[in-house]
């Protein structure tokens, strides 16, 4: 139960993101800096009762929470290129964050991109098929700009999707 409740805190910037967008749809500059302060401040917070109670945190998540982090802080020092960016790319600009994570993880950290304590080789693997899923994923989004469908929801799930896959695999052959 324990480890559901944290995961369900480090999806809670995502969920408040998304539901702030859905029922308001900012238009002006002015109007994005709510939701990018309460996903940033809730991603914060997130992040730090998750070291704090030794969870490993899931990578996209990561991604997601410095997305939000970029955006607020592109708010707060009146860069509003970035935002405008932001705007026009949609979801795209989150997996760019989620696809940066992820190869930087796979390359300097042991439990990698997927996030799991295995054998070194394993956990390479792994975690270079999931940067290979979320950079198609983020191509795809590209291609997509402005269809919500399959710029944003397709390739998040897809993402997901492999990095559960890729865990519960793994999860089973031990």
């Amino acid at each position: 139960m324990r480890a559901f409740a944290l995961r369900a805190v480090e999806a809670l910037p995502l969920a408040v993101f998304l539901i702030y967008m859905a029922v308001a749809e900012p238009r002006a500059q002015a109007e994005w800096r709510i939701p990018y302060f309460a996903a940033t401040g809730l991603a914060i917070a997130a992040t730090i009762l998750l070291v704090r109670g030794g969870a490993i945190l899931n990578r996209i998540y990561l991604g997601i929470a410095l997305y939000f982090v970029s955006g607020t802080l592109a708010l707060l020092t009146r860069w509003p290129w970035l935002n405008s960016e932001y705007g026009r790319l949609e979801g795209t600009a989150m997996l760019f964050w989620v696809l940066g994570v992820g190869v930087l993880f796979a390359l300097f950290n042991t439990r990698g991109f997927i996030g799991l304590d295995a054998s070194p080789r394993t956990v390479r693997g792994s975690s270079w098929l999931l940067v290979a899923i979320t950079a198609v994923a983020t191509g795809v989004s590209l291609a997509f700009l402005g269809n919500r469908l399959y710029s944003s929801f397709m390739p998040f799930i897809a993402v997901f999707g492999a990095h559960g896959l890729i865990k519960a695999r793994l999860h089973a052959l031990r």
